[in-house]
């Protein structure tokens, strides 16, 4: 196991990974990493290091493919037992019976990743038994360009809703131009397709992805389906502040999307690690009005947090308002 930095920590808040990522099936396909969010292909997988054996002498949030999951079932029991929070990557063939039952609540999510179809992307699998079983269940939708993106994205929340998923989480897939270029290859034909070279040649790749995920979001609201992981929790953190935490995180990097420089998103992210530090139920705090006792609990932010978590209110509603703005 080792310690990682996730691309988009805001959305996929987690610090160590177990096991590399998997090796693509077939030669010519791709394995989702989601904690680079990248495509990663036959012969780029890490090769495992002496330190992934390691049990944690504190408890971790970590990241685990199916895969992973399936061939270290016993280190995965000591892991959980240890009270560490567990993301399961269910990027493979993985029944709910095979996967290590947790020993603290909410100490497994598991996270099925979805791809548009020009990237690679498949079925996602039927998610209700992992639910059944106790464990939180979701989608990482990987917003890469793709024609009529839009209505793509909105498909693939559909997709995600139908599957059984309880919340999602939509993060920008990275297209260096070895990938742009291998799917224009293996697209165009002799002929060419100028529609397709616009889109992955000349299109404003950064603007796109922050429409996408904006397009998620209000996709996400017509189906009721949160957009932040629900969980996981660990031996000192519980569901709860972890959850409140990872609502802060969220709409940190929205407001630092809408309003660039002068956001006062770094606010709310150091809210947020003051919230999970003190391991404390945040509704306990709203409701003794102690909320401000934590380190960046100041006025604003924490009329915005009281607001974020009950979904109404000010100053979150005028953020929301402006963010779904289509």
């Amino acid at each position: 196991m080792r310690r990682v930095e996730p691309a988009f920590p805001d959305l996929l808040p987690v610090s160590h990974r177990l096991g590399p990522v998997p090796v693509p099936a077939d030669a010519g396909g791709a394995t989702l990493d989601p904690m680079e969010m990248r495509l990663v292909r036959a012969g780029g997988a890490r090769p495992r290091s002496a330190g992934d054996r390691s049990v944690p002498r504190r408890p971790v949030r970590l990241l685990v493919h199916a895969a992973t999951a399936l061939g270290e079932r016993a280190f995965v029991s000591e892991l959980l037992a240890a009270g560490c929070g567990i993301v399961l990557v269910l990027d493979g063939g993985l029944a709910p019976e095979k996967f290590p039952a947790a020993t603290i609540p909410g100490q497994v999510v598991v996270l099925a990743p979805w791809l548009p179809e020009l990237w690679g992307g498949r079925p996602l699998p039927e998610l209700a038994a992992w639910r059944n079983r106790g464990a939180s269940a979701g989608v990482l939708l990987a917003l890469g360009p793709a024609p009529d993106p839009q209505r793509v994205v909105e498909d693939g929340v559909r997709d995600a809703a139908a599957s059984g998923a309880a919340f999602i989480v939509a993060s920008p897939l990275a297209v260096p131009p070895e990938d742009r270029h291998r799917v224009y290859d293996s697209r165009a034909g002799e002929a060419g397709d100028g529609a397709l070279e616009d889109l992955l040649f000349h299109t404003d790749l950064g603007s796109l992805a922050i429409e996408l995920e904006r397009a998620a979001s209000r996709a996400a609201r017509r189906h009721g389906l949160p957009e932040w992981l629900l969980g996981p929790a660990t031996g000192l953190v519980g569901r709860e502040p972890f959850v409140a935490a990872a609502k802060l995180l969220l709409w940190a990097r929205r407001l630092d999307l809408l309003e660039g420089v002068g956001s006062a998103g770094w606010q709310l992210r150091r809210a947020a690690q003051a919230l999970l530090a003190s391991r404390r139920d945040p509704q306990a705090l709203v409701a003794e009005d102690n909320l401000r006792v934590l380190p960046g609990f100041n006025p604003w932010v924490e009329a915005f947090a009281i607001s974020a978590w009950s979904g109404s209110g000010e100053p979150f509603e005028g953020v929301q308002t402006r963010w779904l703005a289509g």
